[in-house]
């Protein structure tokens, strides 16, 4: 291989290998491409001062080193001061994984034996504001459920929220659903996760009650040709939009939580989950998380029970 490669053909041979190799979902794979074809620009703008067309463009990969690694997080930092529309583009958590992408974008050339050194693996990530994650209260959730579902039009909507909050599955496993993957008489169902891991989930029988309901309203309609679950009125597989405006409207009628978001759901499922006693590794298979370190942030303490440990402790309360 000469000194000067091509870097776009570099990195389309890594997305190919996390892609094919590791199972990294289609979000994910989008992410690093972005975050790697922005390094790629700044290379190029480095190398030659200005943007040239990707297929013109080469770069000797073998000589970026540590400093200018940290120029282009520097360089970060400074459209992250500048740039106040695109702040969150440029935020923290922002910053953070796109070194984490570098790190394994170069793990990956040396493990190629591409470099002969892994020059990100010395870049430090910046500080992170720990953010406790949104959650509704657990009367608030009861007080929804037992609104929605009244008419026949909002038995779907029933179904997703029981869902949901019952399983605590993201939006794009939820939409993803096959009526194949739920067994109505174990009261369970089967997620395609994160990596293309599957776990299985239970359900409790009000989630039962809401998915048979809405499974009546789907074979009226003469929606079982199509083999996913959950189907919009046209009879056409669900889109993330469409179920996230949806939530927002019915959680906007009991809550005032600033994200009215379906991952407030999932939230919501493990926050309540831990509350109540359960052992957090449960919780950590029940959400598909790899690691417990993933779960450990559902462990902070609600105000529900610093007023209850209030309440009981306090001589004054």
């Amino acid at each position: 291989m000469s000194a000067k490669t091509k870097i776009f053909s570099l990195i389309d041979g890594f997305l190919e290998y996390i892609n094919y190799a590791r199972n990294y979902s289609k979000n994910t794979v989008a992410s690093y491409r972005n975050d790697l074809e922005q390094f790629a620009e700044f290379l190029i703008m480095t190398e030659y001062g200005k943007k040239v067309s990707p297929e013109k463009a080469e770069i000797d990969i073998s000589s970026v080193d540590l400093p200018l690694l940290k120029s282009f997080v520097a360089d970060l930092f400074e459209k992250q001061k500048l740039d106040i529309k695109k702040a969150r583009k440029f935020s923290n958590r922002s910053i953070s994984r796109k070194i984490s992408t570098l790190k394994s974008f170069f793990k990956y050339l040396y493990r190629k034996k591409i470099v002969s050194s892994n020059p990100a693996s010395a870049l430090a990530f910046p500080k992170m504001q720990k953010k406790l994650p949104s959650y509704i209260a657990a009367s608030d959730m009861t007080k929804l459920l037992d609104r929605i579902g009244d008419g026949e039009l909002n038995f779907i909507d029933k179904a997703i929220f029981e869902l949901f909050y019952g399983t605590g599955i993201r939006l794009s496993e939820l939409i993803n659903l096959k009526t194949v993957d739920i067994d109505f008489y174990k009261n369970t169902v089967r997620v395609l996760g994160k990596g293309s891991k599957t776990r299985i989930v239970p359900f409790g029988s009000k989630a039962l009650e809401a998915l048979k309901n809405y499974m009546q309203i789907r074979d009226i309609l003469n929606f079982n040709k199509s083999d996913y679950f959950f189907l919009n009125k046209n009879g056409k597989k669900l889109y993330p939009m469409e179920v996230s405006r949806m939530v927002k409207k019915n959680l906007s009628k009991v809550t005032d939580v600033k994200k009215k978001s379906p991952h407030v759901l999932r939230h919501s499922f493990a926050t309540h989950l831990l509350d109540a006693g359960a052992d957090i590794r449960a919780v950590k298979d029940l959400l598909g998380h790899e690691n417990l370190s993933t779960t450990q942030v559902y462990t902070h303490v609600s105000p529900e029970k610093l007023k209850k440990a209030y309440k009981q402790a306090h001589p004054k309360a």
